[in-house]
């Protein structure tokens, strides 16, 4: 370096000052990022009056012809768009040399790089520079990886067509490396905000709480896919992987079980062998089938009850070309399992056989391929909703096990928790989730109504507003909020955010069972009775089958007589909000009652949940049945 030469095989290379200068600058960091802005204040001093655009790109294009480099196909030097240069080249298959200190170089002449690549290897495994030493060894790396955010990649055809192409692959590779147990994966909702940003990495990096980034780009012509990608560390920022991956439109699936192999490879982070087992059965796929369920995934991410019923539609294609497509099945089992309420099914009528249709699907997917997050975690909400709750316990951890990142296995095992009143289990989970997710106004709303069922009501309505400042128009928050503020005795904010959902989702049964009861209490008795007896006769068309929020208008009332019938109707027809009979604070007027205690046990709480709810497990002698015929279901649940 002090020599000021660049040699080839011996032989001095003609280079001028200000490229030798550039790579001198490039080599004090190799591998990490020299910035435009750095070279532009050590090399391009203020009263220099000279176009430094101009300057670094034409100093940067006589180094690369020096070296014999490309910029199309860089050995030696990268170009990062916008953002700067490294220096890159192969150290025993490790994709840039870690950093040395400046006091190294002072003593190495730069020579040609057939003999300076031998005899940097061995002074960087000599002084263990940069943890090489460790790495070949396979010993532990300083700096570990723990957490890892893939930013949007960038459609780079010119086609906004395109886009969804795009959107789908992130959001497969946020789902694959999410998988790996040993990584934390934001969402795609929660790097989406970076999509555009001109924030340099390392302050990305800070903003998401991790310790790397994934970017890249992608780009299809035809039935030809190239997808770029770079994983980068933070601090130190410095490049760990650069691939380019060619594929048909057939295989493009591959790409995300190649960057998951590479990024493990590279953070020595161990595979579990469902995951082995699952990048073992990748196949091609037909192009089509690609093609629609890249779309689906790009609707389904966007959140919104259109979107998922486009979404829905196009994993149908999907399955419909290719029988054999598990995860198409397991994203419609997913849509499906809350009762498909994005395509305006309500009530036990239609949406009790929409989630038969879940089941089925959910099913399907693990027969095709067990090793899938999605399908058991639909398959818990299902197991949840039909009161097996031994079930629904073990898939959602089987989820949560294949998919540690997947944040609708967290928010419904969240719930699910919640509702079996194992609060601090919530807790801890919760918290994951918004770690993961604290840009996604689906998890905080789930994790806020938490904290309204375990009575941390302040904590609640906070959530409930971050999740509504997030997303204004999110119709499950404005519908959340406004049973807080009932709880909190709040009527007519209850009634103001009730209206907003009902303006948003229509008159379906969870809405009106809700703002029957505000409206009685704050005042509007006349309104909240008219909606009672529409309610009224909507389960009279049904054969009376209905929700068991059906309750809720007349515990307003104060009439307990019609509130048990209510719930026991409920039963008869499997109503899927009983779930929530130990938890929802709306039902805090009944759980005194012996009859309140009766129905808990008919459903089959475990025994545990209902010792935290106060009630004893074994049935007392004080307790006696709703008052009513005994149906077949009641009487042989009362016999069980």
């Amino acid at each position: 370096m002090r020599v000021g030469e660049l040699r080839k095989s011996g032989a001095k290379v003609r280079l001028e000052n200000r490229p030798f200068q550039v790579l001198a600058l490039l080599l004090e960091r190799p591998g990490d990022l020299v910035t435009r802005e750095e070279l532009q204040q050590k090399l391009w001093t203020a009263d220099t009056f000279v176009d430094f655009e101009h300057g670094i790109n034409t100093a940067v294009k006589r180094l690369r012809e020096a070296l014999g480099d490309s910029a199309d196909s860089p050995r030696y030097i990268e170009t990062l768009p916008r953002r700067g240069y490294r220096f890159i080249y192969p150290i025993n298959g490790t994709a840039a040399a870690p950093a040395l200190p400046a006091r190294w170089w002072r003593q190495i002449r730069i020579v040609a790089p057939s003999v300076s690549v031998l005899a940097l290897a061995a002074l960087l495994l000599a002084g263990n520079v940069g943890g090489l030493r460790d790495r070949i060894s396979g010993r532990p790396i300083a700096g570990e990886i723990k957490a890892i955010a893939v930013l949007p990649l960038r459609n780079i055809s010119g086609d906004p067509e395109q886009d969804y192409f795009a959107v789908g692959i992130t959001e497969m590779l946020i789902t694959e490396l999410g998988r790996v147990g040993a990584l934390r994966v934001p969402s795609h909702q929660t790097v989406l905000q970076f999509a555009d940003t001109k924030k340099p990495l390392p302050q990305i990096a800070r903003d998401l709480q991790v310790d790397a980034l994934i970017e890249g780009t992608v780009l299809r012509a035809g039935n030809r896919v190239r997808i770029t990608v770079n994983f980068v560390q933070a601090r130190p920022e410095r490049h760990l992987l650069s691939e380019k991956y060619d594929h048909d439109l057939s295989d493009v699936l591959r790409v995300q079980d190649d960057v998951t192999r590479a990024v493990a490879s590279r953070i020595r982070a161990g595979l579990t062998p469902e995951l082995q087992q699952s990048f073992a059965k990748s196949r091609p796929v037909d192009p089509e089938v690609n093609e629609a369920y890249l779309k689906g995934r790009f609707h389904f991410v966007r959140g919104t009850d259109r979107d998922r019923a486009k979404a829905y539609e196009y994993f149908q294609q999907a399955v419909q070309k290719d029988a054999s497509f598990a995860p198409g099945y397991a994203a419609m089992a997913l849509l499906d399992a809350h009762g498909g309420a994005y395509r305006g099914a309500g009530g036990s009528g239609q949406g009790k056989e929409i989630r038969a249709k879940a089941r089925q699907l959910a099913l399907k997917a693990q027969e095709l391929d067990d090793t899938l997050a999605e399908a058991h975690v639909a398959l818990g909400w299902l197991e949840f909703s039909d009161w097996d709750f031994a079930g629904a316990d073990r898939e959602f951890k089987r989820a949560i096990d294949l998919n540690p990142n997947l944040a609708v296995a967290r928010i419904w095992y969240i719930s699910y928790l919640t509702c079996m009143r194992r609060f601090e289990e919530a807790d801890t989970q919760g918290e994951l989730a918004l770690r993961l997710n604290p840009a996604s106004a689906d998890v905080v709303s789930h994790v806020a109504h938490h904290y309204l069922f375990s009575g941390r009501l302040d904590e609640a309505i906070e959530l409930y507003r971050k999740a509504l400042d997030l997303e204004p128009n999110y119709h499950f928050a404005h519908w959340a909020l406004g049973r807080a503020y009932y709880v909190q005795g709040k009527y007519p904010e209850s009634v103001a955010e009730l209206e907003k959902t009902i303006a948003l989702t229509g008159r379906n049964f969870s809405n009106l069972t809700v703002i029957a009861p505000a409206y009685i209490k704050a005042g509007r008795r006349k309104e909240g009775l008219e909606i009672l007896r529409e309610l009224e006769e909507r389960w009279k068309q049904r054969g009376g089958a209905g929700s068991g929020m059906g309750a809720f208008a007349y515990i307003a009332l104060g009439d307990k007589e019609k509130a048990f019938d209510r719930l026991e109707t409920a039963f008869e027809g499997g109503g899927g909000y009983l779930i929530a009979l130990l938890a929802d604070p709306l039902y805090e007027p009944l759980r005194s009652d012996p009859r309140f205690h009766n129905l808990a046990r008919r459903i089959g709480f475990p025994p545990d949940a209902l010792l935290r709810a106060g009630i004893p497990a074994e049935k007392n002698p004080r307790d006696v049945a709703i008052t009513r015929k005994p149906t077949k279901r009641s009487a042989d649940a009362n016999q069980q």
